[in-house]
């Protein structure tokens, strides 16, 4: 009866501390009247300000403004200061010294910090050099010279380019002769000197520089290819977006696609630096989604794991709306977000709430942003502040005592510190209830943790008058 009752106590205590891990940080709300299609708005991302302030964007106006792009404080008031009515939605936004590279559905701006147009000379040679008017997502260097991906441009030479470098001053390097078939959709840093591009869908790339390359390659900053990297994607339908390199060099990968010798639509997987497909990673996860709403996002989480976003109804056979916590191999942890998720109340049935992007904030939170107006039954925002990992390791007490738990999240080692000097009982516990160690402890202990999966875990210091629990994270 005794360990029914322990058994219990610690699954009351799960229950009460996840609950606080990723709930809405009510502090954070953007006063803006978001209206769009009748149903909140797209948000597509937002970007961290050097004055700590974010520049949000997407596809949003209320009844009387016209934007879609908001400069916003930590707390989510406007700074009004910023007002530029661009209106017909932005993909891309990105910080280049002192101003601004915006691309909206067909074309790119460059603005200054309070939304103005200053640079005539830029603008005006960017739609000269590009008659087509369709710019993809392109990658900037810090000179302000860009690579980016168009449809056909017939200027100044009568060539047809579908993959550009742009000068500073916003005219095309006609010297530049790297190519490509089709259009490249979008640039990704992958290290310091090679970048990814990747395409996509029946107009995608599949060579480059009249080399073989199925939607994905990786090139360096002078647009050479990479030869050891070799795409697995097949083309076609095939939209998959290297979203996440990890520091190992090993790609995430998002998106809708299929690879090759494997007829099975794939949503997320995770590549290997050569481009081969990682075994070791939950690469055929099983997402239920529609047409169009995959895997759109991924973000890294303080307990080396990952919060994953999109449009799917459920994952690994759980039900998880939009939004999922995996462990570093893309796995399911099942400790997080089973309960309402993301939802909506929308016009357009056919469309599921969705989330396009997942930020980490510096201080463990995060920013979720999409199509949706709800999340766990509360009306919000498309864009919201979910508190992090750290908020469910707070203490947990029956009665007063002080203890001490370092580092944590933890690797190795972790020390355990307590004003008492009494013996007591140190009992470590995984989240389904199984004692992985027990320790007899007077003041301080250190125990080695390297043998533990990574994970986290419920610490319970006993004497014969007071009870402390505590949880840490192994990593």
């Amino acid at each position: 009866m005794k360990y029914i009752l322990l058994f219990a106590f610690l699954i009351f205590i799960n229950s009460n501390t996840k609950a606080q891990a990723f709930s809405l940080d009510t502090t954070f709300h953007v006063n803006f009247n978001f209206y769009f299609m009748g149903s909140g708005a797209t948000i597509n991302g937002l970007n961290f300000e050097p004055d700590g302030k974010l520049m949000v964007y997407g596809y949003f106006h209320d009844d009387n403004f016209v934007s879609d792009v908001l400069r916003i404080n930590e707390d989510g008031n406007i700074d009004n200061t910023w007002n530029y009515p661009i209106g017909d939605g932005v993909e891309f936004f990105e910080r280049i010294n002192n101003d601004y590279i915006v691309k909206s559905l067909f074309m790119l701006y460059k603005i200054n910090y309070y939304g103005q147009s200053t640079d005539s000379v830029w603008g005006h040679n960017i739609g000269r050099d590009n008659k087509c008017g369709i710019f993809y997502n392109p990658y900037i260097f810090t000179d302000g010279s860009m690579f980016v991906g168009t449809d056909t441009c017939n200027y100044p030479d009568n060539k047809t380019r579908f993959f550009k470098k742009f000068f500073s001053d916003g005219s095309m390097d006609t010297n530049f002769s790297h190519k490509t078939n089709a259009p490249v959709f979008g640039i990704k840093k992958y290290s310091t000197d090679k970048l990814l591009l990747y395409g996509g869908g029946q107009n995608g790339f599949t060579k480059y520089d009249n080399i073989p390359a199925n939607v994905m390659c990786r090139i360096d900053t002078l647009g050479n290819l990479d030869t050891t990297f070799k795409s697995i994607f097949v083309s076609g339908y095939s939209s998959p977006i290297p979203y996440y390199i990890q520091n190992d060099g090993k790609i995430i990968v998002v998106g809708g696609f299929y690879i090759n010798n494997n007829n099975q639509f794939q949503t997320m997987i995770r590549l290997n630096p050569d481009g081969s497909l990682d075994s070791t990673f939950n690469n055929f996860n099983n997402v239920d989604c529609n047409l169009y709403y995959w895997i759109n996002t991924i973000c890294p989480s303080t307990d080396n794991g990952y919060i994953i976003g999109g449009g799917f109804k459920q994952y690994q056979g759980y039900i998880r709306n939009a939004i999922c916590k995996t462990d570093i191999n893309g796995f399911i942890d099942t400790n997080y977000f089973a309960g309402l998720g993301i939802d909506s109340v929308y016009l357009n049935s056919s469309v599921l709430p969705h989330v396009n992007c997942i930020k980490k904030d510096t201080n463990d939170t995060y920013y979720v942003m999409g199509w949706f107006t709800y999340y766990n039954g509360v009306h919000v925002n498309s864009i919201i502040r979910l508190k992090g990992i750290s908020a469910g390791i707070n203490e947990i007490k029956q009665e007063k005592g002080m203890i001490k738990v370092y580092p944590n999240p933890t690797k190795d080692n972790l020390t355990i510190e307590t004003n008492s000097n009494k013996e007591q009982r140190l009992e470590i516990t995984n989240l389904i209830g199984q004692t992985v160690y027990t320790i007899y402890i007077n003041k301080k202990a250190t125990i080695n943790t390297s043998a533990f999966a990574n994970g986290v875990y419920i610490l319970k210091l006993s004497s014969d008058k007071e009870t402390v629990v505590r949880k840490f994270v192994k990593e």
